[in-house]
């Protein structure tokens, strides 16, 4: 999860990503999907894990099994808010135990706990939005290869008062820059 958190990978990508992929503190890789290669440098989180693991990456899981575990990291640190949304539920599971049978999913909408939701997307959505007003637009769009800044923006998940902040941050740089009291004062 640490991986695709700091890399905006899909987890298609992130999840065949092996040592040949990092060269010179950065990954390297061709996205399965675009087939556009992007570049990512390593940072402290993934250096750490690289470190912990004796310099190897976390062995490859399938999807399904990466999104079970991050429904159950979810849960346990408290991601129990209710919201709406959709998710696949299995709606023959105790006929296709008992019987052998393939499982048959629907998609069902509704209220949920957030955890229950949380798929591999929420790592991509994650570092799309975490990076969102702190480097350049087309810099996070290089690396999660969005080829519109609309289809990217379908991504950011900023609150109205998060954006306030980024403003309010902005606003005392350039300031700072110029000299400026950062402050107003009514008289």
């Amino acid at each position: 999860m640490i991986i695709g958190l700091n890399t905006g990978l899909r987890v298609s990508d992130f999840m065949r990503l092996d040592l040949s992929h990092i060269k010179d503190d950065t990954i390297r890789i061709k996205a399965q999907k675009t087939g556009k290669f992007a570049e990512i440098p390593i940072n402290n989180q993934i250096a750490h894990t690289l470190e912990k693991r004796g310099g190897n990456l976390p062995k490859a899981i399938s999807e399904q099994k990466f999104n079970e575990y991050i429904k159950e990291i979810g849960e346990a640190v408290g991601f129990s808010q209710k919201v709406r949304g959709a998710k696949m539920e299995c709606i023959n599971k105790k006929e296709a135990e008992t019987a052998g049978i393939e499982k048959v999913f629907r998609k069902v909408s509704g209220t949920f706990p957030k955890y229950e939701l949380m798929t591999s997307h929420i790592c991509r959505r994650s570092f799309a939005t975490n990076l969102y007003g702190e480097i350049p637009t087309p810099v996070i769009m290089s690396i999660t290869g969005h080829a519109t800044e609309t289809q990217f923006l379908t991504y950011i998940k900023k609150t109205n008062a998060e954006n306030a902040e980024v403003l309010r941050n902005f606003y005392k740089r350039s300031a700072e820059k110029k000299g400026l009291e950062t402050t107003l004062k009514v008289v």
